[in-house]
């Protein structure tokens, strides 16, 4: 069994409606999604999402090679491009192949991946989420009356610049999901756009009137000590890891003590 190929795709997501957080809107709701195709000899291929425009560089790496080899392949993708492979666009390539491995370990497997994994059950408890900060109120509740009608018992939106507009968002989402649990869990997401005296300040007055779940990405990613003054100065949780790049990045976040949900991404 032999890597022995690859094909790229390009296709789109349309949304149907504006999307985007603090950082930046598209109105058009229109976003690529490039798909990496991973051959082998014996005609199974694996499928990888995400960016990878640098994957000629790191083919060589996997040519030839046994694909349920998964870890290993890995490690030697880090190796081929040991001095520009931890982050950036590389980093992300090799995310794409490694979704694409896993894939194609499943297959061969027989089996899907959850259980390939050693989980118990194929679900896991989800919230409702959708890049909705630029919608008006009104199309807020919108969206969220549709997840609400799927039974999600629990949300996140998109904030971080008017704490107050945000506070206004958060309780009209949260009556939608009423309907299905006396207790919502509410979650915001700030996307790094606050520093931690801010970020501090900003969930102190939210948990005035709200009881929070989670803020994500308080404060920018590679701050672990801001994130862990916001841990400590308030009562919710915090979530943050998505945007790094590297297993090396999280462990400064673990020293201080500075993260309750590890976000984990490709």
């Amino acid at each position: 069994m032999k890597i022995t190929g690859w094909r790229t795709l390009n296709t789109v997501h349309r949304w149907q409606r504006p999307i985007g957080d603090v950082n930046g809107t598209l109105d058009s709701g229109v976003t690529d999604v490039p798909v990496l195709i991973l051959e082998t000899d014996q005609g199974v291929s694996g499928i990888g999402l995400g960016g990878h425009a640098e994957f000629a560089r790191l083919f060589p790496a996997l040519d030839g090679q046994d694909p349920r080899s998964v870890t290993a392949l890995y490690d030697r993708m880090l190796a081929w491009v040991f001095k520009s492979g931890h982050a950036g666009s590389v980093f992300g390539a090799i995310g794409a192949v490694d979704m694409a491995l896993w894939d194609l370990k499943a297959k061969l497997a027989g089996e899907p991946l959850w259980r390939l994994l050693c989980a118990r059950h194929p679900f896991v408890t989800g919230y409702a989420s959708g890049l909705d900060y630029p919608l008006s109120l009104d199309a807020l509740v919108v969206l969220h009356a549709r997840f609400a009608e799927r039974g999600f018992c629990a949300f996140k939106l998109k904030g971080g610049w008017d704490v107050e507009q945000d506070i206004e968002r958060l309780r009209a989402v949260r009556e939608v999901y009423l309907r299905n649990t006396a207790s919502p869990a509410i979650m915001i997401d700030v996307n790094e756009s606050l520093n931690a005296k801010q970020a501090v300040r900003y969930v102190r007055r939210l948990e005035e009137t709200l009881d929070i779940s989670w803020i994500e990405e308080p404060v920018r990613r590679w701050d672990a000590a801001g994130h862990a003054l916001v841990r400590q100065q308030t009562r919710c949780a915090i979530a943050t890891g998505e945007n790094l790049t590297g297993l090396e990045q999280f462990p400064p976040l673990l020293r201080e003590q500075g993260v309750d949900v590890l976000q984990a991404w490709m």
